[in-house]
């Protein structure tokens, strides 16, 4: 009986919502690229940048919460630091991320894609059942970065519209991500309660 509450505990989810605050980030980040790609492309380096500092400040916060609660607590907290240097250095210079942001978006978007597949398998191993749609949207954010290294000839209008649909690809992991951290959580505390009352 003791392993088994311990079991339900670890499903237990802190701060669920700062995965959903993440993925409306990237959205909102997405949609500004479809709509308006000449204006975001010019404003592309500044938005990125404090766009991955504050995503990083919130991915940190997430894995520091729960590291007692998430086995896969540790990607979380990795691309968390990884967002918050790469916003730092890209925030105190901006003349390098004008030159190098179609590349640094490449890679970060490979590393996210990347970390959403190990994500997925963390979910499947938890029981959700919508970690096949985390895996996919996984592949294709790292298919996405690809796109942008392989073509960057193809013109940055092409490097802006494949920019934003990996950030659209992400921001839908990461809010249908937050749901289900959301249900983990609420289970953990009806189990909780149950188990007070016995």
């Amino acid at each position: 009986m003791k392993s088994e509450l311990m079991d339900e505990v670890r499903y237990s989810v802190k701060n669920w919502w700062l995965s959903l605050i993440l993925g409306i980030l990237f959205v909102a980040f997405a949609l500004l690229l479809m709509f308006q790609p000449v204006d975001a492309f010019v404003a592309l380096s500044l938005v990125f940048s404090i766009c991955i500092f504050v995503c990083g400040i919130f991915e940190i916060l997430f894995a520091v919460t729960n590291k007692g609660n998430l086995s896969g607590w540790g990607w979380y907290l990795a691309c968390g630091i990884l967002d918050l240097l790469i916003g730092i250095v890209l925030i105190c210079l901006p003349q390098v991320a004008m030159a190098m942001v179609p590349l640094l978006i490449a890679f970060w978007l490979m590393f996210r894609g990347f970390s959403s597949i190990g994500f997925a398998i963390d979910l499947q191993h938890y029981g959700s059942r919508n970690w096949g749609w985390y895996l996919a949207f996984g592949i294709l954010a790292v298919l996405c970065s690809m796109a942008v290294i392989v073509i960057p000839a193809a013109g940055a209008l092409t490097a802006v519209y494949i920019t934003a649909f990996a950030f659209l690809f992400i921001g839908i992991f990461r809010i249908m991500l937050s749901f289900d951290l959301k249900k983990l959580k609420d289970n953990s505390d009806a189990f909780r309660k149950k188990m007070e009352t016995l």
